[in-house]
C-alpha cells in the first residue's frame, strides 16, 4: 500500500512546533513555561502542547488529557477486544448490552448528524469498511454484489439506544459499528476539557491531523494552522488559518488509500453508493467550536460534494469551511474569507 497520510501528519507538527516556537510573552519564563508530550494513540501520532505555570504542572495537565484519550480508546476502538464497540458487534442480533455513558454520547451524536447530514454520516458502516478493509493487509475492491450484500446492513434504524439504561442494541446480526469518524474528534475535545480544568489556556493538541487551538498565543495573537496540499506526493501547506479556540479538522481523499491495477481507492466510504466517494473534491476541512463537529462534517462534505457539502456548512452554526477541488480551486465558506491566507499560487480561491 501507498500511503501519504505520516508525512503529512508529520508536517502539521512541524508547523504548529515553529508556530509554538514563536510565541512571545510578556511574563518572565518563571510564569510560563511550554510544556509538550507526543504519544502514538487512537492508532496515530498524538501532539498536545501547552503553556503553564511550571513544567510539573503543565506535564501534570497533558498526562491527565492522554489518560483520558486512552480511555476512550479503549471505549470505542473496533479492534479492541472489550470495548464497548467490539462487544456491541459480537452481541449483534444478540442482545443489548451496557456501554459506559461517553459511549452513549457519541453514539447519540452519531445518529443525529446522521439525519443532518441526510445519512452521509453514517456510525454503522462497519460491514463496508471492513469489506474493503482499506489500511488492512486485507485490502482490495470488492465485487459490485459483495458491495451490494454489506449495503444492506448500514441501515441506522437497526440500531437501538436506551439513554436511560446505556444500553446498546444492533438489531441486524450483520452490521458492525464503526465510530472511527467520529470518535477522534470527542476525544480531542475532552482532552481540552481536561486540560481547561487543570489551569492551561494556552496550547494546542493534535490527533493525526485533528487540532484544536486552545486560547491564543502568549503574546496574545491568534495559532496559524496550516493546511495540507492534498496532492499526493506534496508535502507544503497551500493555505494557513487564523484561530483561537477553535478545531480544525481536515478530511482528504490522499490520507488513506491503496492502488489496484491503476486505480487509487480511498478510505471515505459514501454509504448510498458503498465505493470510495468520487465528486471531484480532494479536501475538505472543518473550523468549528468543537472537534467532533469538524470530524463528522469533513468526512459528510466530503460525500456530498462541493454544493451540498457547501450548504450544510453554512447552515451549522459555529461552522465554517475550506473545500478543495481536483483542479486546485478552494471555495470558502462566507464567515471563513477574511481568515484564510493562501500560500501556494497553484490555488486559487474560486469564490
Amino acid at each position: 500500500m501507498i500511503n501519504n497520510k505520516k508525512s503529512n501528519i508529520l508536517l502539521l507538527f512541524l508547523i504548529i512546533s515553529i508556530t509554538l516556537a514563536g510565541c512571545t510573552s510578556n511574563k518572565s519564563p518563571k510564569e510560563l513555561t511550554l510544556v509538550k508530550q507526543e504519544q502514538l494513540i487512537l492508532g496515530t501520532f498524538g501532539s498536545i502542547s501547552a503553556y503553564s505555570n511550571s513544567e510539573k504542572e503543565g506535564n501534570e495537565a497533558i498526562s491527565k488529557a492522554y489518560d483520558r484519550i486512552k480511555e476512550i480508546e479503549n471505549l470505542m476502538s473496533t479492534s479492541i477486544e472489550g470495548s464497548d464497540v467490539y462487544n456491541m458487534n459480537k452481541k449483534a442480533g444478540v442482545e443489548a448490552i451496557a456501554v459506559n455513558p461517553s459511549t452513549m454520547e457519541v453514539l447519540l451524536e452519531g445518529l443525529e448528524y446522521s439525519s443532518i447530514t441526510k445519512e452521509a454520516f453514517n456510525i454503522g458502516l462497519g460491514s463496508l469498511i471492513e469489506l474493503w478493509g482499506i489500511g488492512k493487509d486485507s485490502q482490495k475492491v470488492p465485487t459490485s454484489e459483495e458491495i451490494a450484500d454489506a449495503k444492506k446492513h448500514i441501515d441506522l434504524n437497526k440500531l437501538e439506544l436506551s439513554k436511560e439504561n446505556n444500553t446498546a442494541f444492533i438489531k441486524d446480526h450483520k452490521m458492525l459499528v464503526d465510530l472511527g469518524g467520529i470518535a477522534k474528534g470527542y476525544a480531542v475535545d475532552e482532552s481540552i476539557r481536561i486540560l481547561r480544568e487543570n489551569g492551561i489556556k494556552s496550547g494546542v493538541v493534535n490527533l493525526g491531523g485533528d487540532v484544536y487551538a486552545l486560547g491564543t498565543k502568549t503574546d496574545g495573537s491568534e495559532w496559524r494552522i496550516g493546511i495540507n496540499n492534498p496532492e499526493i506526493g506534496s508535502s507544503n501547506s497551500i493555505a494557513r488559518i487564523s484561530i483561537s479556540d477553535k478545531s480544525v479538522v481536515t478530511s482528504g481523499d490522499y490520507e488513506r488509500y491503496f492502488i489496484e491495477n491503476g486505480v487509487r481507492y480511498h478510505h471515505i466510504i459514501d454509504p448510498k453508493t458503498g465505493i470510495p466517494a468520487n465528486n471531484g473534491l480532494v479536501s475538505v476541512t472543518i473550523v468549528s467550536d468543537k472537534s467532533i463537529d469538524g470530524d463528522v462534517l469533513s468526512t459528510a462534505s466530503f460525500i456530498l460534494g462541493l454544493d451540498e457539502g457547501l450548504k450544510l456548512i453554512e447552515s451549522r452554526p459555529g461552522v465554517e469551511g475550506l473545500l478543495i477541488t481536483k483542479d486546485r480551486q478552494v471555495y470558502v465558506s462566507s464567515g471563513l474569507k477574511d481568515a484564510v491566507e493562501i500560500l501556494d499560487n497553484n490555488f486559487k480561491i474560486a469564490n
